[in-house]
């Protein structure tokens, strides 16, 4: 059995908004500024994120919501400005 395979949890439509800015690489402050939310709450959704995936961090969170269908690929997303 695949690591990781056992949903806790559905994600919510923010989590998954998240985790696109994630796939793409984005940092805690880039998907705070983007968000327009402080970037502790940024780390609460991503704990979030992690425990309901059973992943083992972020990138491990971000090929699980792809394989699973989270994260459309080929997809567009606003670019977060950059962090100062």
């Amino acid at each position: 059995m695949d690591a990781g395979l056992d949903v806790v949890a559905p994600l919510t439509s923010r989590e998954r908004q998240i985790l696109i800015h994630v796939t793409d690489g984005h940092t805690n402050k880039q998907i705070a500024i983007a968000l327009k939310i402080s970037e502790q709450t940024i780390k609460n959704h991503i704990s979030a994120i992690l425990r309901k995936l059973n992943a083992n961090d972020r990138a491990h969170a971000a090929v699980l919501a792809i394989r699973r269908g989270y994260i459309p690929l080929g997809r567009e997303t606003e670019q977060p400005a950059r962090a100062s």
